[in-house]
């Protein structure tokens, strides 16, 4: 028998804090923003040519335009955020502009070592070849659990065994707002509009993980595939840099936390 959404509410208190199978509610909101601690899992909802247009926008010529196709391809076959792959590219590659990229085709500054940089840099027929394989290396290596540097599928996490720059992290989610500020959804899903109460059915834009509780950190209670109908039960509730919302999904009998930007009205 599903749970009935009154008596669940009734027990989970917007204004206080109460827990329900392992999930935290409180009432808080503000706008989301790409952060350290912004899962790279999580998709977004964009089309090539909209990611080329944006990162055009932000550096007006860079060689970088044209691979939008490959980055949301690679998302969407590897489950790696595509304005993420774009920033860290924009940042190892001077937009594509650096020495490297242009003699090697290397945008990533793969194997480019502090003291061997020029040398050491691996090299590629295309810049696409080099998205293709170093994105496949960076989703087995460093965002997998069972990964080799596996430190959390974040920034801060990758940050750790990918470069020794501290601050590698923080430039890369500074670019990746950048580029997400000139994206027709902010560099979102397609939904999070912002607009959702209690009672709203939603769906999600892209598979979408829903958590125990806020946080990328969360434990994942299950991946909802597009479409699939949930029931917002609470929320909005701001953690690492994402608006969430607690949802019952119908179908599956689950509650878990998702987040606002991959969520459209269903």
């Amino acid at each position: 028998m599903k749970p009935n959404r009154r008596r669940f509410l009734k027990g989970a208190s917007v204004a206080g804090l109460t827990t329900m199978s392992g999930l935290a509610f409180s009432g808080t909101t503000t706008a989301a923003s790409y952060t350290i601690d912004s899962d790279l899992r999580q998709t977004v909802g964009i089309s090539g040519s909209q990611l080329d247009s944006a990162v055009d926008s932000v550096s007006p010529g860079s060689p970088l335009v044209g691979l939008g196709d490959t980055w949301v391809d690679v998302q969407n076959n590897r489950n790696i955020n595509a304005v993420y792959m774009a920033a860290h590219a924009a940042l190892e590659s001077a937009w594509g502009r650096s020495n490297i990229a242009q003699e090697k085709n290397n945008i990533y500054g793969f194997n480019a070592r502090d003291i061997c940089p020029a040398e050491c840099a691996d090299g590629y027929a295309s810049f696409e070849q080099c998205v293709r394989q170093v994105m496949a290396y960076v989703d087995e290596e460093y965002l997998s659990t069972d990964g080799t540097y596996y430190e959390g599928s974040t920034l801060r996490g990758m940050n750790v065994h990918y470069a020794s720059d501290d601050q590698w992290a923080e430039k890369i989610a500074d670019i990746m707002n950048d580029i997400a500020a000139e994206l027709p959804s902010g560099g979102g899903g397609d939904g999070g509009s912002g607009g959702f109460a209690d009672g709203d059915q939603v769906a999600p834009t892209t598979a979408l993980h829903t958590r125990k509780q806020p946080g990328t950190d969360q434990t994942v209670v299950a991946t909802i595939s597009a479409g699939e109908v949930g029931e917002i039960m609470n929320g909005p509730i701001d953690k690492d840099g994402y608006t969430w919302w607690g949802v019952h999904w119908l179908d599956r009998g689950v509650w878990g936390w998702s987040v606002e930007r991959y969520l459209t009205d269903a």
